[in-house]
């Protein structure tokens, strides 16, 4: 979801102005305000251009902007070589800017591992700030067409919530969303959410409902080799409006304090829940959250550590999102490795105890194979 749109379109500066390529710069953290980057939105991937090679787009959310004239761009790199840079076309509301960075040159061909890093340029100070460094890993496949993708398996690991939808006026108002990553391209029809608060109290399933929107998509590289089977691999972010209203009862809209079913408000039942989002009759994803007195989702306690992952608006907030056993049943690809090593698009885990648990609790590898080297 979109947190805020406008329709300013800005251009970067002359590349005179920015910081050469390798150089040093400051940490996004480090401007005032600080320069985040909404983790629930961000989305990387490559365009094939056949056996040219390929291109990459973006699609990017940052807060924290201070004038009309700042931009951003992406620096696509390698071993801290500068391969090719992205202009992003800003609609900026206020400090917050959504947009797309897609580089459209010269078609690329570096395989492995690259770094893509998220600039920031202060106009008004003339400075470069790096936002996010997106860690990724470039594999071409051959064969009756050849295709150009990252492998993204680290995505699976991150899932956010979001109290949004509180100024509309339709079937959306004030429902939570959690956003998730999948490692299939299909819709998620018919699924529930089944919750208990504090290990004892069981609720009534919950509806879930996908949304669209230019914020979700799927990451796709659809191969067939010379001899063997077609195999095309999806990586899919959904995201998911939940059944129960976040926020008080009673500062719910119109009649709604009264009218709305027992059990279906965060704040008829603070404490600690525990979800089951169940497809076909299976626990796909299992979440761990905490609601306080105010029917609002708290950070998860990863989040307390030193390196916690900046967040951009006090409504968005990291749960605890586990993989299951039956998570294969939906999910053609699970690979545990690159969920421990990072969350999405190589962030790294907070250094709090707790990560262990959560890794430990990865099921093991299944679903579609590797690459070939």
């Amino acid at each position: 979801m979109k947190f805020a749109l406008g329709m300013s379109l800005l251009l970067l500066p002359t590349l005179a102005l920015a910081a050469p390529p390798g150089a040093k710069m400051p940490s996004g953290k480090d401007h005032h305000p600080p320069v985040a980057l909404n983790e629930v939105n961000a989305r990387l991937w490559l365009n094939t251009r056949g056996d040219q090679g390929y291109d990459f787009s973006s699609w990017i959310e940052v807060n924290g902007l201070t004038s009309k004239t700042d931009s951003l761009r992406i620096e696509w790199t390698q071993r801290g070589k500068l391969l090719a840079t992205a202009k992003c076309k800003l609609d900026l509301d206020g400090q917050y800017a959504t947009t797309s960075c897609n580089y459209e040159g010269a078609p690329l061909k570096a395989k492995g591992d690259i770094e893509a890093n998220l600039v920031y340029w202060d106009d008004q100070t003339e400075k470069d700030y790096l936002v996010r460094t997106f860690k990724v890993n470039v594999h071409q496949w051959k064969g009756q067409w050849e295709t150009w993708q990252i492998v993204p398996d680290d995505l699976l690991a991150a899932g956010w919530m979001v109290m949004a939808y509180e100024h509309r006026e339709d079937g959306t108002y004030r429902h939570l969303a959690l956003w998730a990553w999948f490692s299939n391209g299909d819709y998620l029809g018919d699924a529930s959410l089944r919750c208990t608060v504090n290990g004892t109290k069981k609720l009534p399933d919950f509806s879930v409902d996908p949304q669209g929107g230019s914020d979700t998509g799927t990451i796709e590289a659809d191969t067939q080799p010379t001899k063997g089977e077609r195999v095309t691999y999806r990586w899919q972010k959904m995201n998911l409006l939940l059944g129960p209203l976040w926020g008080r009862r009673s500062t719910l809209k119109w009649d709604m304090p009264k009218t709305q079913p027992k059990d279906t408000v965060l704040s008829d039942n603070p404490g600690k829940w525990d979800c089951m989002l169940r497809k076909d009759g299976k626990a796909i994803r299992e979440l761990l959250f905490t609601v306080d007195n105010d029917g609002m989702v708290l950070q998860d306690e990863i989040q307390t550590a030193k390196d916690a992952i900046p967040v951009v608006s006090n409504k968005v907030t990291l749960v605890d999102l586990r993989l299951t056993k039956d998570s294969q049943t939906f999910d053609k690809r699970i690979v545990p490795a690159a969920l421990k090593k990072s969350m999405a698009f190589g962030l790294p885990w907070p250094t709090h105890a707790k990560v262990k648990t959560i890794q430990a609790s990865f099921p093991a590898k299944s679903g579609q194979p590797d690459p070939a080297p």
